[in-house]
């Protein structure tokens, strides 16, 4: 029976009483709070909301937000970039998905390109390394065969770069296209397998890639050999006597024939008239103006020309010539002429003909340095990091110069080098080169195989040759008497500064759970670093013994080792590898010949410069490859250079090449302090003895090696580039 107060006329009553709506809407009320403590408004959007009260009480209409204006696209899907001058008449069409991750230095790269094209003649994109050269060549090379299509023409555009870099080329093509947009721009690679190679299936490709348009991507050497190919011996002259006449008919070699008609047909493919535009690929490469290469070059006839460098001065002003007479041949005058004006009088400190110079190229070459880069990017700190030979290394170092001293050789610098590299690096490398008995089993690869003019179906049938080890004569290792000895025990870390400071650096690094790209210019030493990642656990380093357990090797390789041995398609997979997270690979041994270019090292964020180059272009490439567009954290690079030897005063003439190319190509100028450089021979000193107390970097992986080797480090100081204050 219903209760009487009950008003609802249900049963079971289903009243609430006051008490009950009290608690519930007390309830609420925390729900209420909770709700706008934890969460944004749903009005303000703020967190803690900042809504009157009187306005939450309201009942607020959703209003739904216009959908973004759809752009105008043009028969192939482009879009037109806005305008950043308002002077600038001709609108720039660019493939839509490429329009929205364009940045703006990089669009006004792209008009800078165009123009000059659009004006048939070529240019120079000299950016700094690591602001997106690639992009912007490859939206500018699209909107220029899409262009064509317009007008009912299929252009073609030839992209030449080195061999390393084709299939990095070719990926970024097909990460920024979309398959649509692929499809208007055809892309094709100059097959290099062994068993394709004949000269019937370059020029098929080649035919194939002028009828249809779009980008032919090749390499250097392929272009010079197939403009320059290597005669094969001719058969035997076929005779015969006719009765006519007494003597002999000499009939002409088919093959010969066959190859002059194959060398004309080339010609006219990749020369005159050859390809609508011709882009060239780290430019540098182009830097001796006698070359076969340049010759090459030279019988190109499209003015339509664009040369890609992040680094267009690395040696000498001839190189900074032959790029620019690429681009627009006889802009400078002849090379003898540029040496009269330009060369002589900037070497010998004249600031205005850099001046005049830089000023001369203004409309020729863009050039965006380090700054833009630094404003766009995490930091980057460059760390130089003098390191102590040991005893060993040094005894080692005084042999050879004695052993050249005594048998009053001409020193010859480059050779010293190559050697002493080795010696500073780790002995090991010496040791190996001298005393191992193993050789390599990796097949060499023949260049004839891939470059030169004769058929090789059967060449890949036989058996792939074998490196052997050269032989090392007697009279010239006697200075490496030290190691001949039993005593000597490989694989002590301690034998190399430089591998203890190294290993430090390693040590604290996987600590921080970064990852660590290590470069050299010497395969051996890497090859050795590889082991002590394998057999050594890298924590603190231990004093050296004779007879020391060595730690068994590790099951999974933490390391990838990538030099030119190395496929394209491996190195790929090396790459990708290394970027995974949770892949385990946290060392990515790189050659600074084979790796400097046409590479993506993003995972990377502590790199090592484990030796220091002649060429200082190949160290900032080297460095570049992790800090570019793309990098997330800040970089920190760590120059290993040997303590008082030829390495340190090498790296002191390499500041003196940077400050050349900053005054004609940055148009800036610097106050470097250079080491004396009269004489690369003299011995270093001994590695003292008394403890050193290093003051703190600030970094704190460098603090942390500091610690536990500081003994090993003779010194350390910042880079500071132009661009630092």
């Amino acid at each position: 029976m219903a209760d009487e107060s009950c008003t609802c006329g249900f049963l079971p009553c289903v009243c609430v009483t006051e008490e009950e709506a009290a608690q519930a809407k007390k309830v609420e009320l925390l729900r209420s709070i909770l709700k706008k403590t934890s969460g944004p408004c749903d009005v303000c959007l703020m967190l803690p909301c900042l809504c009157d009260d009187e306005y939450e009480e309201a009942d607020v209409p959703v209003v739904a937000l216009p959908p973004p204006p759809a752009q105008d696209t043009d028969a192939y899907g482009r879009v037109a970039l806005e305008n950043g001058d308002e002077d600038e008449e001709q609108e720039l069409w660019v493939a839509e998905e490429i329009a929205g991750v364009l940045k703006p230095h990089q669009v006004d790269g792209v008009r800078f390109m165009t123009g000059h094209i659009a004006a048939g003649q070529g240019c120079i994109l000299a950016d700094y390394m690591g602001l997106g050269k690639t992009l912007q060549l490859l939206t500018t090379v699209h909107s220029y065969i899409v262009d064509g299509l317009l007008r009912g023409e299929r252009r073609t555009a030839l992209i030449l770069c080195p061999t390393v870099c084709i299939m990095n080329w070719v990926a970024e093509f097909r990460k920024w296209l979309h398959e649509s947009s692929l499809e208007h721009c055809p892309l094709f690679q100059m097959e290099t397998a062994s068993n394709k190679a004949t000269p019937e299936c370059r020029i098929e490709t080649l035919n194939k890639w002028q009828a249809s348009g779009g980008v032919m991507v090749l390499g250097y050497e392929m272009y010079r050999i197939l403009l320059n190919p290597t005669r094969a011996a001719p058969e035997p002259v076929l005779q015969a006597t006719t009765r006519l006449t007494e003597g002999t008919i000499e009939f002409s070699d088919r093959h010969e024939l066959t190859q002059d008609k194959q060398l004309r047909r080339l010609a006219e493919l990749l020369c005159s008239p050859g390809p609508d535009l011709v882009a060239l690929d780290e430019g540098h490469r182009i830097k001796d103006p006698t070359s076969i290469l340049c010759t090459s070059l030279e019988r190109i006839t499209t003015p339509k020309r664009i040369v890609l460098t992040g680094y267009p001065l690395q040696n000498s002003l001839a190189e900074y010539w032959c790029m620019v007479n690429f681009a627009r041949p006889g802009f400078l005058g002849t090379y003898e002429s540029f040496r009269t004006n330009y060369e002589r009088p900037i070497l010998d400190g004249d600031p205005s003909k850099a001046c005049a110079l830089t000023h001369a190229l203004t409309d020729v070459v863009l050039r965006r340095g380090r700054s833009l880069l630094n404003s766009q990017l995490p930091q980057k700190f460059e760390w130089i990091v003098h390191c102590h030979l040991s005893p060993l290394q040094h005894s080692l170092y005084l042999s050879f110069l004695d052993r050249d001293r005594d048998q009053k050789q001409q020193w010859d610098l480059f050779t010293a080098y190559s050697t002493l590299l080795q010696v500073v690096n780790h002995p090991d490398v010496v040791h190996a080169r001298l005393f191992s008995d193993t050789t390599d089993d990796q097949p060499v690869e023949d260049p004839s195989a891939v470059l030169d003019w004769q058929p090789v179906l059967s060449k890949a049938k036989a058996k792939p040759k074998k490196r052997k080890r050269p032989e090392v004569d007697p009279a010239s290792t006697r200075w490496a008497q030290a190691m001949q000895v039993d005593a000597y025990e490989p694989g002590v870390a301690e034998h190399s500064g430089k591998l203890v400071v190294f290993l430090a650096l390693l040590q604290e690094s996987r600590q921080r759970g970064d990852k660590m790209a290590v470069f050299s210019q010497s395969v051996a030493t890497l090859q050795q670093i590889a082991r002590f990642l394998d057999q050594l656990d890298v924590t603190a380093t231990k004093p050296a013994r004779k007879g020391a357990k060595k730690l068994p090797k590790k099951k999974l390789p933490t390391w990838r080792l990538l030099d030119g041995s190395v496929s394209s398609t491996k190195r790929m997979e090396y790459i990708e590898a290394f970027s995974k997270p949770s892949s385990g690979i946290d060392v990515f041994l790189v050659s600074t010949r084979a790796g400097a270019e046409g590479i993506n090292l993003h995972a990377a964020n502590r790199v090592v410069l484990f030796d220091v180059s002649w060429n200082p272009s190949h160290d900032h490439q080297s460095m570049c490859r992790s800090h570019r567009i793309g990098q997330s954290k800040d970089v920190h690079v760590y120059r290993l250079v040997s303590h008082d030897t030829i390495e340190e005063k090498i790296y002191a003439q390499q500041v003196k090449k940077v400050d050349l190319s900053s005054n004609v190509v940055d148009a800036t100028a610097i106050n470097a302090k250079v080491a004396a450089t009269s004489s690369f021979f003299e011995p270093p000193a001994q590695r003292p003895s008394a403890p050193v107390v290093h003051a703190a970097s600030g970094d704190a992986v460098l603090d942390t090696c500091l610690e536990s080797a500081g003994n090993w480090v003779a010194k350390y100081f910042r880079a500071l580039h132009v661009t630092d204050d």
